[in-house]
């Protein structure tokens, strides 16, 4: 109980053992798609149409964990645990002495969270579990703690310890016990380990569904209480972080950056404001319009604020159904009748088109909120190959809004900024 004392004053008191001019420099952290070559699970043997249809069918899974209903009265800066479906992974240490872990970089979520040895009910994954027991800077939270209560369901221990839980569409799940640990990134700006201590994490002990054996938990990057973001950002000075995702089949990494700006002097750039809403994990924007070839469609008038959420763990972008139905029927018109899609399309894509049919398919854009320029999507941003054919990349999706994945994310820099409450985009290749 003591331990649980000491805990409580210095719960919030993170701190980053490195100068303070690192610390204003920012961390820089490599990502690497899961089924890049690079990456440590590349399968040589899985081709791009079973990749596609893969990343298609989780997708739609994914989407159903968007479907959230909390158990208690909706206050605001709860926050949500996710499981570890996303694409792009990091190298995150943890412990004392730092036990190597690879996880999800994930904005669906706030809580980073890790399978922990003894795990009574957990999935498959092709690492050891941690530990906590063998570092020498974890800590139990007690469930009468803010953090505790930042929780939709938690509960107490036996020994007075926070026990969290999830619950998703798809009926998978997520539990254990909330702690603090030291965790540490190799910051790409200064080639090196930086650490922060005193960061609250989940310990998974229960954990059930389609999680992938390739990552051993999650980063939580959402904008709730608990994300990684909320935790460290004051140390840079700034809690804002972007991405820039690269292509899976890429041989070189993306980027994650924290505490820097990095949208200067782009073209094209533009910012849209974060719209609050419930739960708070969630980025949600405001898409007004979507444009092919110049034609433009408005979602429903009641349907506007806060309408699309930014994910970078769905794979292909999830259109409201009346919004997709629109957007395909939209580009069947622009292609013009000697253009005749597939009939019967491959499942679950809703518009292909035999490869040879078309030469240079529609530009697709959409527009959002108190935005100067248009999130303008490039050919293969939009349409891609799949088996003898090339298809529509996205979806509809009944589940209240839209979803914008991280494939039509590809080549764009996506920079987060919690303290003005926006978003921007601008066109990068990376670098």
């Amino acid at each position: 109980m003591k331990g649980f004392v000491l805990l409580t004053i210095i719960l919030f008191q993170v701190s980053i053992s490195s100068s303070s001019l690192e610390a204003n420099n920012g961390l820089s952290v490599d990502l690497i798609h899961r089924n890049s070559p690079l990456s440590p699970f590349y399968n040589p043997s899985l081709n791009h149409s079973e990749y596609i249809i893969n990343a298609a069918f989780h997708s739609i899974a994914r989407a159903k964990s968007f479907i959230f209903i909390p158990p208690h009265q909706n206050k605001p800066d709860h926050t949500i645990v996710t499981e570890s479906r996303g694409d792009y992974l990091m190298q995150m240490f943890i412990g004392t002495p730092p036990k190597k872990i690879i996880v999800v970089a994930d904005t669906g979520s706030d809580l980073t969270w890790v399978q922990c040895f003894p795990c009574k009910d957990c999935y498959f994954q092709n690492f050891p579990l941690f530990d906590p027991f063998k570092s020498n800077t974890h800590h139990l939270i007690p469930c009468n703690t803010i953090p505790c209560d930042y929780l939709y369901i938690r509960s107490c221990g036996k020994a007075g310890e926070c026990i969290y839980g999830e619950e998703y569409g798809d009926k998978s799940y997520t539990r254990g016990t909330l702690r603090t640990e030291t965790v540490s990134f190799n910051n790409t700006y200064i080639g090196r380990i930086i650490k922060y201590p005193n960061v609250i994490f989940g310990c998974g002990y229960h954990n059930y569904g389609d999680y992938s054996p390739n990552a051993q938990g999650i980063v939580g990057l959402g904008g709730g209480p608990l994300s990684l973001i909320r935790q460290i950002g004051d140390k840079f000075g700034k809690r804002k972080f972007s991405y820039c995702f690269l292509p899976y089949k890429s041989k070189r990494t993306s980027q994650i950056k924290f505490g820097v700006d990095t949208q200067k002097n782009r073209s094209g750039l533009f910012t849209t404001p974060l719209v609050q809403k419930f739960p708070s994990t969630y980025y949600y924007v405001s898409l007004e319009r979507i444009s092919v070839n110049g034609k433009t469609f408005t979602p429903k008038a009641n349907e506007t604020e806060g309408n699309f959420i930014i994910d970078s763990g769905t794979t292909i972008t999830q259109l409201k159904s009346d919004l997709f139905y629109k957007l395909k029927a939209f580009i069947i018109e622009s292609l013009g009748e000697e253009h005749k899609p597939e009939r019967y399309p491959p499942k679950p894509f809703e518009l292909c088109y035999r490869d040879g049919v078309v030469e240079y398919f529609p530009s697709v854009s959409f527009y959002f909120a108190d935005a100067d320029y248009g999130l303008h999507f490039s050919e293969g941003n939009v349409f891609g190959r799949f088996g003898p054919f090339t298809c529509l990349w996205m979806l509809p999706t009944n589940i209240g809004h839209s979803i914008l994945g991280n494939y039509q994310q590809v080549f764009f820099n996506v920079e987060y900024d919690l303290d003005k409450n926006t978003v921007s985009f601008a066109p990068s290749n990376c670098k």
